[in-house]
């Protein structure tokens, strides 16, 4: 078989249909039934009968499929790369940050890009650290924007700006403390903890190794954000970036810095081996001026 014949084969197999496998693939339906037809006379037998009006596969289909399924899954994300790597031509600038970012001060920056260049066209989307970077490795976006990301290989970045952990509480329950904080001082309050906040989770996690601090939580959010709603409501503390801290917090949230501070860099991120579209580019110097 070869990979257009697996191809087929496999959209038939998973739709069940050959009209549906054909308007999957973007194919007329005769093209499709052709091209099967001509991997069944390879092969030498049936890959598909109609029993009642419907498909049902052979069992020589069934241990072809086994076998031949991450082939048409590989083909399927060649393809979707191979269009992601077009995508620059059309002129949108394709971005992906983490959710602290998106709050208030990336859409800020877009909507003060937009201002200046009317034509400008943008796909935004937050992710998670580790879906985010997905996103760059898939070619489906151009730039990502990421709080204190480790080093890795293929990957360039540019500083963009500078936060700081900070201690995010209810109104009053720091307010007779200093400025800033000392991490000891937080353990006798009720901490909300974050599930997974990547790469800052390992920054406050080396502070407080340092430290040999331990902060015991019952409460458990999966983001920064849920994290502040959570100590707006009277469910405690919580330590985050000093962004989510600042963006449309509620009233009764305040917050305070740490001595000595638990500094971060943004930083944007792109693919070592891919330029960037020339929109991508004029964007990515915006907001390196912009930034604040």
């Amino acid at each position: 078989m070869n990979l257009r014949q697996i191809e087929i084969f496999n959209a038939v197999y998973e739709m069940g249909s050959i009209s549906e496998a054909a308007k999957v693939l973007g194919i007329a339906q005769p093209t499709a039934s052709k091209i099967l037809k001509h991997a069944e006379d390879g092969l030498g037998f049936l890959l598909f009968r109609r029993v009642r009006g419907r498909l049902v596969a052979t069992s020589e289909a069934n241990i072809l499929y086994k076998e031949t399924e991450g082939i048409y899954k590989r083909i399927a994300r060649l393809k979707q790369t191979a269009e992601n790597l077009k995508n620059p031509e059309d002129g949108k600038i394709r971005i992906v940050s983490v959710a602290a970012l998106s709050i208030e001060i990336l859409p800020r920056l877009i909507q003060d890009f937009r201002a200046k260049h009317k034509s400008a066209q943008f796909i935004y989307q937050t992710e998670h650290f580790s879906s985010m970077m997905k996103t760059l490795f898939d070619y489906d976006k151009e730039i990502g924007f990421a709080l204190n990301p480790p080093k890795i290989d293929g990957v360039k970045e540019v500083v963009i700006g500078e936060g700081e952990l900070v201690c995010i509480y209810g109104s009053g329950e720091f307010d007779d403390y200093p400025d800033r904080l000392k991490l000891p001082e937080l353990q006798s309050h009720d901490y909300v903890s974050i599930e997974d906040s990547g790469p800052l989770s390992d920054l406050l996690e080396n502070r407080m190794d340092k430290d040999g601090l331990s902060f015991q939580s019952s409460l458990i959010a999966q983001t920064y954000f849920v994290a502040r709603n959570m100590v707006a409501l009277g469910s405690g503390i919580a330590i985050v970036d000093d962004v989510t801290a600042r963006s449309n917090r509620p009233e009764n949230v305040k917050y305070k810095g740490f001595n000595p501070p638990i500094k971060y860099q943004i930083k944007a991120l792109f693919l070592s081996e891919r330029k960037l579209s020339p929109a991508a580019e004029r964007f990515l110097e915006f907001v390196k001026r912009g930034f604040k």
